[in-house]
């Protein structure tokens, strides 16, 4: 199982290392449950509606600081906080078997979770669509040119249709870090560099 197996690579890290690498685990492993649960209730016709609904979710609460301060602040009662989630979750187009689940997932107090369910429910959409969620973290934008050739590659390579999610990281300096499912091709020039260090300790 991939998680067994990132668990017995965690174990091989610093103390320090261990318990953010395992505490990763657990989440990923929480999140799927959840993910699974919601996706084995659901007609086929509510996948993709779901789909879309926790990626709006899961992109706000990343992206929104006050509206990750709002669900995750013990100022505001559950019943608040599934009220604002259910009201975004509606412009979504939330079919209504997802609102119930994001109000128990409130009052579970695992919303926190919410971007790990998304990717997790994600996939088994993908599964029963022939779609693959690629994550891409580039230093700059790309823009709609770069973002359709590289799609245009994902998809022959996969051959499965690509939805693309990028995201702007600063730290990877410069290249591309694409990661397709649990795997991460790192092209980016701080693992270049980090490769190289590596090279020169041991010469």
């Amino acid at each position: 199982m991939l998680w067994f197996a990132a668990f017995k690579r965690a174990c091989r890290l610093e103390p320090s290392s261990q318990k953010a690498v395992i505490g990763n685990v657990i989440q990923t492993a929480i999140a799927r449950r959840y993910a699974k649960a919601l996706f084995e209730l659901q007609e086929p016709a509510e996948i993709g509606p779901t789909a879309a609904t926790l990626k709006v979710l899961a992109e706000a609460f990343t992206t929104s600081r006050e509206f990750r301060d709002l669900l995750l602040s013990p100022v505001f009662t559950p019943e608040q906080q599934a009220a604002v989630i259910a009201q975004l979750a509606a412009r979504a187009g939330c079919p209504p078997l997802t609102g119930r689940f994001l109000t128990h997932v409130v009052h579970k107090n695992r919303i926190a979770q919410i971007r790990e369910m998304s990717e997790e429910y994600g996939k088994f959409a993908d599964q029963v669509s022939n779609r693959k969620v690629v994550e891409v973290s580039a230093a700059r934008p790309l823009t709609d040119e770069q973002q359709a050739d590289l799609r245009a590659q994902l998809e022959q390579v996969t051959r499965s249709q690509v939805d693309l999610a990028v995201r702007v990281d600063p730290a990877v300096i410069g290249g591309l870090r694409i990661r397709i499912g649990s795997t991460v091709y790192d092209g980016t020039v701080r693992s270049q560099l980090s490769r190289l260090r590596l090279a020169l300790a041991k010469a």
